[in-house]
C-alpha cells in the first residue's frame, strides 16, 4: 500500500513539472520567438533614420534600447526550446547577440570621437560575417520574423 501510495506522488510531481511550461513544442518555440521579433521589429522600425553620419551614433542607440530587450526574452525561451530546435536556437540566438555587440562597440568608438563614415563602414563588414549565419539559422528554425530587415 505504501508503495502504491509513492507511485501515485511520484506520477503526480512528474505531471506537475510536465505541465509548469518546463518546455515548449516546436509551435509554442515559433509563436513566441515570432511574437518577441515582430514587437520589436514594429519599434524599431519607428526610429528615425539619420540625414547625416552626426546622427548614426543616435539612431544606433536608440536601435539597441529596444534590441537588447528582445534579446534577453529570446534568451529566456533558450532552456525551454524542444531538444529537436535548441542547438539551431541556440546558434540563433548567440549570432544576435553578437550582432548586438558589435552595434554597441560601434555606438562606443562614435561616442570615443571615432570617424562615423569609417565606424559604420567597419561595422557593416563585421556584421557580415555574422548576420547570414543568423538569418540562415531563423530560417532552418522556421521563424522568419527574426530574419535580419
Amino acid at each position: 500500500m505504501l508503495i502504491g501510495a509513492g507511485v501515485v506522488v511520484l506520477i503526480v510531481i512528474v505531471l506537475l513539472v510536465k505541465g509548469c511550461g518546463s518546455g515548449l513544442s516546436e509551435q509554442e518555440l515559433r509563436t513566441q520567438a515570432s511574437e518577441i521579433c515582430n514587437r520589436v521589429a514594429a519599434t524599431t522600425d519607428r526610429v528615425a533614420v539619420p540625414n547625416a553620419p552626426a546622427g548614426g551614433e543616435r539612431f544606433l542607440s536608440e536601435g539597441l534600447t529596444q534590441l537588447r530587450p528582445a534579446l534577453v526574452r529570446l534568451q529566456r525561451l533558450q532552456d525551454r526550446a524542444p531538444d529537436s530546435l535548441r542547438r539551431d536556437y541556440e546558434l540563433a540566438v548567440s549570432a544576435n547577440a553578437r550582432q548586438l555587440q558589435l552595434i554597441g562597440n560601434a555606438v562606443r568608438d562614435l561616442r570615443g570621437g571615432a570617424d562615423p563614415i569609417d565606424t559604420y563602414q567597419q561595422l557593416q563588414r563585421r556584421l557580415a560575417l555574422v548576420s547570414p549565419t543568423a538569418d540562415a539559422t531563423w530560417r532552418r528554425l522556421r521563424i522568419p520574423a527574426c530574419v535580419s530587415h
